[in-house]
């Protein structure tokens, strides 16, 4: 079985020739450049961190403890992916969507790489867990996954009243295991639509719109890859959320 090692670790337990051909002779490793013009990190282990996340460089090692290829490993903060719904009362459902512009994603009309203005994507309502300081030693207190999952659910999608949060089975969510060790929390949150606020963005939270769609006119929009407005529905991590929604409730995918 593989398992992901510090370069400095991997180094210390192979042999010399193994360590020269591996960390000298490659050219497929993964280096760190920095300055302009570029110049290359000769140290083994570096690491790039904010209070949002972290990359650094990892090696995958076999079962022997032998170096296969280096990979950035990728962590997050704590945080959640919801799938904001909730009921008329007629039953018809509708589920939360938020159109947001990620910079960092190109244009897929484009050649990659190409200069763009910001993507927008129909998504989840997602966010970072909260810190929260209290009293005069400023101790650093996590919000608890729910009450993440419930502010989150207010400032992206306008709902003000919450019906119900449902933890489902293996709740957690990872964007994409081939770079990300760490997961988000997943939770199902019901809302009351008789009780919705108009969004309004902020500088801060790039947000074109939130809206509350039926599931035909969201299983229509995925298939059809784009929104109304041009907004793209190809995020994995909020098409992958609504398939575990809707695997979880199969009596929810009426329309």
């Amino acid at each position: 079985m593989s398992a992901t090692r510090k370069p400095s670790a991997v180094y210390d337990g192979i042999s010399v020739q193994t360590a020269a051909n591996f960390f000298v002779g490659n050219s497929k490793r993964w280096q760190l450049h920095t300055g302009n013009p570029p110049a290359v990190v000769e140290e083994l282990d570096w690491e790039c961190v904010s209070p949002f996340g972290s990359v650094r460089n990892v090696i995958v090692v076999d079962e022997n403890g032998q170096p296969v290829f280096d990979r950035p490993e990728y962590r997050e903060s704590p945080n959640v992916n919801v799938v904001v719904w909730g009921m008329e009362p007629d039953g018809t459902v509708r589920l939360a969507v938020v159109s947001q512009p990620r910079p960092h994603a190109d244009n897929p009309f484009l050649e990659p790489g190409a200069a763009c203005d910001p993507v927008t994507f129909g998504q989840i309502v997602m966010g970072f867990n909260k810190r929260k300081v209290l009293g005069d030693d400023a101790v650093d207190q996590y919000e608890s996954v729910e009450d993440t999952a419930a502010r989150e659910t207010a400032e992206e999608s306008g709902a003000k009243v919450i019906r119900n949060i449902e933890v489902p089975h293996v709740p957690w969510h990872n964007p994409n295991p081939t770079f990300c060790a760490t997961w988000s929390d997943l939770l199902f949150v019901e809302v009351d639509l008789d009780a919705l606020e108009e969004f309004r963005s902020t500088r801060n939270e790039p947000i074109f719109k939130a809206e509350f769609v039926t599931v035909r006119e969201l299983l229509r929009r995925i298939a059809e890859g784009r929104g109304p407005n041009g907004e793209l529905y190809r995020m994995c991590t909020a098409n992958s959320a609504w398939m575990i929604f809707f695997a979880t409730h199969p009596e929810l995918l009426i329309y």
